[in-house]
């Protein structure tokens, strides 16, 4: 049951985050197959701006009244913690919807708590019918964040392992038994009424001699951004999410994020436009320095007003720009690196940092493209560079 509800769970939000992006920034209207980033891109700068000054609006209105006027929110953390209350489920249900609608409408942050925070409300609804014991219900709903991950990303390797390393933070047969049947159950039932869709498609996806050798010294760079991405973060938002300040601060917040979208509407949504610019090879190191900074900057926005979202996608937008841009560099005084592979590994490497979930982060990244599984060696490679700088980092910050 809770497989089934985490995969119904990925079918309704990603069905209702098309419409919501479809209807906001007028594109795909009748039907067509069009990419966000191209419906986006083709829209308006005003009409950017406008979205964008609503979505801050309903950002800051609805979580203020949520928080207000609801029953306090549960985190999907807290909630292994108390697991036989689990989550409140009308609150979560608004508090799910509120992320779908705002990323839809542009929000920079990321969508994937919100089926993982669904899947697990549905579970809880099962958890408190049947009674179920505190040990048991703590694995249901792990496995169900884990589902709704697995669901909406076609990845139930990764939603098995997220939930193993994420959420319970332990290794045994019996969690992996249950965490790879939800994942799995969830899969099958979300490509029921989505299809058995891939993420995304690398433009040559090239492995070869100088990627290995531009794979260390690259995941070292993205160790050390990905920690100060982290710190970037931790202090926000900068006010209580029941403050009254936040709602003028989340319009003047998103209302800078739409002038920023008016230059590179690719930083809108949760980061797949800008990651299907570098997997596909369709932007340059200096195109991608820009994203990276500018994207950087308005997530800092939208978590400053209290904004809720995901961080997968953007922290995975962020390693491939870094990466495109690093590999420019690199190509012009050595041997070429493929620049739609080094995203890949840029994007995995700084996932498996700013996450904290490596093994995830490595088995996320081949199964959202389908590579050749040949790319678990440079994928490696970068991410223990990376993990080994961050360590550097984070130890220097300690002294």
């Amino acid at each position: 049951m809770v497989g089934i509800g985490a995969g119904i769970a990925g079918i309704t939000l990603t069905h209702l985050l098309h419409f919501v992006q479809h209807h906001a920034f007028g594109y795909a209207l009748n039907g067509e197959t069009v990419p966000f980033r191209v419906g986006v891109e083709e829209a308006s700068g005003t009409r950017r701006f406008v979205v964008l000054l609503l979505c801050g609006l309903l950002a800051g209105g609805g979580w203020y009244l949520l928080k207000r006027f609801g029953r306090p929110l549960v985190s999907l953390k807290t909630s292994l913690g108390q697991p036989t209350q689990g989550l409140p489920f009308k609150e979560t249900m608004c508090h799910v919807f509120l992320q779908i609608a705002t990323v839809g409408m542009g929000s920079p942050l990321g969508r994937e708590t919100a089926p993982r925070e669904m899947s697990a409300a549905l579970a809880s609804l099962w958890i408190r019918r049947r009674g179920i014991g505190a040990d048991d219900a703590k694995l249901l709903l792990a496995c169900a964040s884990g589902a709704g991950l697995a669901a909406v990303y076609n990845a139930p390797l990764a939603g098995t392992l997220f939930t193993l390393e994420v959420m319970l933070c332990l290794w045994n047969a019996r969690a992996a038994a249950a965490a790879l049947l939800t994942s799995a159950v969830a899969v099958a039932v979300a490509r029921l009424g989505l299809g058995d869709e891939v993420q995304y498609h690398l433009a040559e996806a090239a492995l070869d001699t100088p990627l290995l050798l531009w794979a260390v010294p690259a995941g070292a760079v993205f160790g050390v951004l990905a920690v100060w991405f982290k710190r970037s973060t931790e202090r926000l938002p900068l006010w209580p999410r029941d403050s009254r300040r936040n709602v003028v601060a989340a319009v003047a917040a998103f209302g800078m994020i739409g002038v920023l979208a008016v230059f590179f509407p690719d930083i809108l949504g949760n980061g797949k436009a800008g990651n299907q610019l570098a997997f596909g090879g369709l932007i340059s190191g200096a195109g991608g320095l820009d994203l990276f900074a500018v994207k950087w900057l308005a997530v800092l926005l939208a978590l400053a007003v209290g904004t809720y979202g995901g961080l997968i996608t953007p922290s995975m937008m962020l390693g491939s720009m870094a990466a495109v841009t690093l590999a420019s560099l690199w190509n012009v005084f050595l041997p070429a690196v493929p620049s739609d592979a080094a995203a890949l590994l840029g994007a995995a490497a700084f996932l498996a940092v700013s996450m904290k979930m490596p093994v995830t982060a490595l088995v996320f990244a081949l199964e959202i493209t389908r590579v050749s599984p040949a790319f678990w060696l440079p994928l490696t490679l970068c991410t223990a560079s990376a993990l080994w700088a961050a360590r550097l980092a984070e130890r220097e910050k300690a002294v």
